[in-house]
């Protein structure tokens, strides 16, 4: 940016915009509009209506970190300190993986699936939960509803949980517990519980070659790879769930785009019957809704 000329919020959009578009950044309008947003405090809308505002110095030199930083595929999450998710803001920490459109389709799973039943006392666990974006969305969602949550959350990674406690203060609930824990490996078998929800690491050695940039050199992989198939997670809350789940209940997974074969045979395996498959956006199966097969005792 040429320091002599007088340079207005439009002028400073469209030189960032091309210059994310020379670095291969996708979105590169939406990324210029949302690092410049965020430095004046305001929103994107507005930015067009000050479009013809002078910038002082400071501000576009703040701009300028920003954007550089940016042009090396860095996430624009993790720049902001923040993103959005089923409507509510989330703070998201470096470290920690970067919530998805995906995952809301579990969220509506979930929350379907109590609106329907006549319950209304209910004790859910989320293995692996990062930011906390499924008991937090969850919980906003029936927050003024007569229904009575519990919500357990854990995650193995320290990052994670302290990620997880500031977006559970952010958003002023008192019903979510925070633990580490290796998934039930700090879950007390007295808690019964009615809902299973996660969405753990599931990438393949084969998938992560194909990955963007922002998440191949930038996002842990601790929340990432599940082995050389993307299954392993997947096995070890089977195998252990049922020591947990209350009769009838149900675990919701988050899939990889091409897992449905597979874990329709680890479900048999583990004696688990397949409620339901949901698809994404893509069309391609994304979340799975799962019941433990209570066996009836043979009669002698």
């Amino acid at each position: 940016m040429n320091a002599k000329k007088v340079w207005t919020i439009k002028d400073v959009l469209l030189w960032t915009s091309e210059y994310f578009k020379k670095n291969d950044i996708q979105s590169a309008q939406l990324n210029a509009e949302m690092i410049i947003a965020k430095v004046l405090n305001c929103s994107r809308m507005e930015l067009y209506l000050k479009y013809d505002k002078p910038l002082n110095l400071i501000k576009r030199k703040e701009i300028r970190n920003l954007v550089k930083k940016r042009a090396t595929h860095y996430p624009i999450q993790y720049l902001l300190g923040e993103t959005e998710f089923y409507g509510y803001k989330f703070l998201v920490d470096e470290g920690v993986m970067i919530p998805r459109p995906e995952t809301e389709i579990l969220v509506d799973a979930v929350i379907s699936y109590i609106k329907q039943s006549n319950n209304d006392q209910w004790n859910i666990l989320d293995i692996g939960t990062g930011t906390g974006i499924i008991p937090i969305s969850i919980n906003k969602y029936f927050e003024n509803k007569e229904v009575n949550m519990h919500f357990l959350a854990t995650d193995i990674s320290e990052i994670g949980l302290e990620n997880a406690k500031k977006n559970i203060e952010l958003h002023n609930i008192k019903n979510i517990k925070p633990i580490k824990s290796n998934l039930f490996e700090n879950v007390s078998t007295k808690w019964r519980i009615d809902i299973i929800t996660s969405n753990p690491p599931y990438i393949s050695d084969k998938e992560f070659e194909d990955l963007q940039k922002e998440v191949k050199d930038f996002e842990p992989k601790l929340a990432l790879f599940g082995d050389e198939k993307g299954l392993t997670y997947y096995k070890k809350i089977l195998q252990n769930a049922e020591n947990f789940l209350n009769k009838n209940g149900k675990i919701f997974f988050e899939i990889g785009a091409n897992q449905k074969d597979d874990m329709e045979k680890i479900i048999h395996h583990f004696d688990y019957k397949l409620i339901d498959i949901i698809k994404d956006y893509n069309d391609l199966y994304r979340v799975l809704i799962i019941e433990k097969i209570n066996k009836k005792q043979e009669v002698i």
